[in-house]
């Protein structure tokens, strides 16, 4: 039977750039084709990524779903899923785009950088793997200290030089920054294409940012970014005089949560069980691509269910952009 030119379209993606699935394998053709660059930039652009993570009514991770588990949904209709991954929790099988930043408007004191630089340095080395990293700070401006960079070293030498503290905070116009960065990387790191990640370390409080937050979330879903946050809580006395953690504005936006994020609350003094935290989290989800079925550069709903009962799901997106005709 003649196949699909959908199939075949899955056929060329899957062998040429292996762009989801799992880490290259030493392994050639016993026919090699000629090279076909084109059409493999072509169709990498039209495949479309949902992360995601899986937990269970405690929170715990679940890591056993298979592909037929998972329905996608784009305008309440469903896909076929090409093609499907689930990060190994003990090695990262795909890259990783990270941008790291930090809120220098006084949230963190200089101090405390040296604490977060060396937990930053180990998460770093956890997430191995073609891997790359940038950094930037924000206060009443946003600087990007360090583009993209596979060099650890480059990092922690970023992280030292934000060293100008005070001023009003922009969390959101960093945010957009970060995944503006991420949108514009477009390479490939050895062939497979790589998760992008924000990772915002602030108070949460926000009190000079322009962009409007329903288009910063836009953003980050077109881009297929997801957002973390490493916030350093803040506390009020409550009416029976019990110290109660304090909800900062950037949770009450559920800006982290509509991207597939989580909060993760921080103790200044040590970074480090935040970091391990996160990347577990990172080494925790699935991927799942599909190629879509129009070519009308409009935007479009996407959700994604699981059959499984008691399996609660965070998608990194919430629709996409399709491509042009």
């Amino acid at each position: 039977m003649k196949r699909s030119t959908k199939y075949n379209r899955a056929v060329i993606i899957f062998g040429l750039s292996l762009a989801i699935l799992i880490p290259p394998v030493k392994a050639q053709s016993p026919h090699p084709q000629e090279p076909r660059a084109q059409t493999t930039i072509r169709l990498d652009t039209d495949l479309v990524t949902v992360e995601v993570t899986a937990t269970d009514r405690a929170g715990n991770y679940v890591r056993d779903l298979r592909a037929e588990d998972f329905k996608i949904l784009e305008d309440g209709r469903p896909q076929k899923i090409d093609f499907f991954a689930m990060a190994d929790e003990a090695v990262l099988s795909r890259p990783l785009a990270v941008v790291f930043a930090l809120d220098i408007s006084g949230s963190i004191k200089p101090d405390e950088t040296v604490t977060l630089r060396q937990a930053a340095a180990k998460f770093t080395a956890l997430m191995n793997g073609a891997s790359v990293f940038a950094a930037l700070a924000f206060n009443q401006e946003v600087k990007i200290y360090q583009d993209f960079t596979a060099d650890q070293r480059k990092i922690e030498r970023a992280f030292e030089r934000m060293d100008q503290f005070g001023g009003s905070t922009r969390i959101y116009d960093a945010l957009d920054r970060a995944i503006m960065m991420l949108s514009r990387r477009t390479a490939h790191a050895r062939g497979r294409c790589p998760r992008r990640v924000v990772i915002v370390i602030t108070d949460g409080f926000d009190s000079s940012s322009v962009i409007d937050r329903r288009e910063l979330v836009r953003r980050a879903c077109a881009a297929g970014a997801t957002i973390y946050s490493i916030t350093l809580p803040s506390y009020m006395f409550s009416p029976t005089q019990v110290v109660a953690r304090v909800m900062t504005p950037l949770e009450a936006t559920s800006i982290v949560e509509q991207t597939g994020g989580r909060d993760f609350p921080a103790d200044a003094r040590d970074f480090t069980p935040v970091f391990k935290a996160l990347a577990e989290e990172i080494r925790s989800s699935y991927a799942l691509s599909y190629y879509p079925q129009v070519r009308d550069g409009q935007y479009h709903a996407l959700q994604v269910t699981t059959l499984r009962a008691g399996v609660q799901l965070r998608a990194n997106r919430t629709g996409y952009l399709a491509p042009q005709k």
